[in-house]
């Protein structure tokens, strides 16, 4: 196992015009990418589509080449080196399995070596400058089709078939190593792309949206699924997902992406609790944080047009540079409750309720229709007793609130 170190990592595309010819300029697709992956950690790349989370992990595998920056994997520089050299496993998001191949065929396929590459073996045995014509011949006659109990299995190919049924057990698909991969549902075949990943126990897995093309249920079952492979295993992964409840509940840490930079790197509950920015504060959570602007009056309130309210001490020498200015306050649906009317609630009216059993979600406004100021979404309790229409008051938490420069969308956050 390793860790995967990333240093100023920049990667650009030549813009090519319709002709073919290039436009001189490029597109900048990833920017100032420093991240270090822990051995043995489950870090997970999430950030809306198009961010550039797929091509960081394209860069890690070879299959793209950094416009600028270092690479490290373990102790290895491995900028300048091919694919099959990092001791890297990837899983694409389409599995990419080999159509004419079984299940057990997939899953050995990594492990078996070409014809050539073992030529290159034998004679690598031989005096210098002479050549071994019985392996040739040995060869030659290895490649020819005999029936399959007739042919001779190598002590290597015996550890190949071993490892595999190994993985096979592992993953639960035993009984599926004989079919190809048509005769699989989407869910076994994600599983035969795993253990082939698996199968290599390479210093590092890299997985793009793996689970995407699954249905809900199983998508969920795979996850859990995947977690306590990795955990079992203990290889440094690095997984790509564009779901931040994937990200949540798989990741020991998590980085966030954005238009080609990292946002924040932390762990699952600081981000949630803890973000960085507004861009972190509004992905990460569902619903998505409420945002409305308000104004700091020193030392300690903060004013809306339809409340007021003063926040812990603890927020006061930040708040002291931003006396009279605008800040945005947010606010988590879970932390906003239905109370009574008072000047530091806030009072609005409920246009949509939806029912999901374990939670009621409402969307209340609080002001008139037509307004651009957005709706609030609120989290209660599945058995109170509204309806679309009601007037309510909303309270905060003080507590939880989180409030960002409204310029840089920076995060003020109190020790």
């Amino acid at each position: 196992m390793a860790q995967v170190v990333l240093e100023n990592l920049y990667k650009s595309f030549q813009k090519v015009k319709i002709d073919g010819e290039s436009a001189g300029t490029s597109s900048a697709v990833l920017r100032r990418i420093n991240l270090t992956v822990r051995d043995g950690e489950f870090m997970v790349l999430v950030g809306p589509s198009g961010c550039g989370k797929s091509t960081l992990l394209r860069l890690i595998a070879g299959l793209e080449t950094a416009t600028a920056g270092n690479i490290w994997v373990g102790d290895r520089q491995v900028n300048d080196l091919p694919p099959n050299q990092r001791d890297i496993a990837m899983v694409f998001q389409s599995y990419a399995l080999y159509p004419h191949m079984t299940v057990s065929d997939n899953l050995a396929f990594g492990l078996r070596r070409s014809v050539n590459a073992l030529a290159a073996d034998r004679n690598a045995d031989a005096p210098p400058g002479e050549t071994t014509p019985a392996w040739q011949n040995w060869l030659v006659a290895a490649t020819r089709p005999l029936p399959k109990g007739w042919r001779y299995m190598t002590e290597r190919e015996r550890a190949i078939a071993q490892r595999v049924q190994t993985v096979a057990q592992m993953l639960q698909i035993e009984p599926l190593l004989h079919r190809l991969p048509k005769q699989l549902s989407g869910g076994q075949k994600q599983r035969v792309a795993l253990g082939r990943a698996m199968a290599r126990s390479p210093q590092v897995f890299l997985m793009d949206e793996p689970l995407s093309n699954l249905d809900a249920k199983l998508r969920t079952e795979t996850r859990a699924q995947i977690v306590n492979l990795q955990r079992q295993l203990g290889t440094t992964t690095i997984y790509v997902t564009h779901d931040q409840t994937e990200a949540m509940t798989m990741g020991d840490r998590i980085a966030v992406l954005n238009a080609g930079q990292i946002q924040q790197i932390a762990t699952p509950l600081e981000l949630y609790n803890r973000p960085a920015n507004r861009f972190v504060a509004e992905f990460i959570g569902s619903p998505p944080m409420n945002f409305l602007p308000v104004q700091v009056q020193p030392p300690l309130v903060i004013a809306h047009p339809q409340f007021r309210m003063t926040l812990p001490a603890s927020w006061e020498l930040l708040l002291r540079p931003y006396a009279g200015r605008s800040l945005i306050l947010g606010i988590r649906p879970e932390h906003l409750t239905l109370s009574l009317p008072a000047p530091k609630n806030l009072p609005g009216r409920i246009r949509r309720i939806e029912a999901l059993g374990a939670d009621t979600f409402l969307s209340v406004s609080i002001h008139e229709p037509g307004s651009e100021e957005p709706w609030l979404q609120v989290r209660i309790e599945p058995d109170r007793a509204i309806a679309p229409g009601d007037e309510v008051w909303l309270s905060l938490m003080p507590d939880k609130l989180h409030l960002f420069d409204p310029d840089t969308g920076a995060a003020l956050l109190p020790a």
